[in-house]
């Protein structure tokens, strides 16, 4: 978990229902191991700084208004390459 601390990584949003609403793509600043999200539940999470949102998809705001951060589940994300930019569900 704590390998994605400086890294780049892509991000699914998903609704509360589990369909997915987009990607944005930024780099992790610091990590939190078995946060308690709803009673019950725990994740481990990341803040990620330096949100970039790709054209055409639904520009990002995290819920307190800041726009370039926010802390997501780990489980959501993936570490990218620097010159990577084809989302990895296009990849042959």
């Amino acid at each position: 978990m704590y390998s994605f601390i400086g890294r780049q990584v892509r991000i699914y949003l998903y609704t509360r229902e589990g369909e997915m609403i987009g990607l944005i793509f930024g780099r992790v600043a610091d990590v939190a191991p078995k946060v308690e999200v709803r009673p019950g539940m725990k994740k481990d999470l990341a803040f990620v700084v330096d949100i970039n949102v790709p054209e055409g998809e639904v520009s990002y705001r995290h819920v307190y208004e800041e726009e370039n951060e926010g802390w997501f589940a780990i489980q959501d994300m993936e570490i990218i390459e620097e010159d990577e930019v084809v989302p990895g569900w296009f990849k042959n």
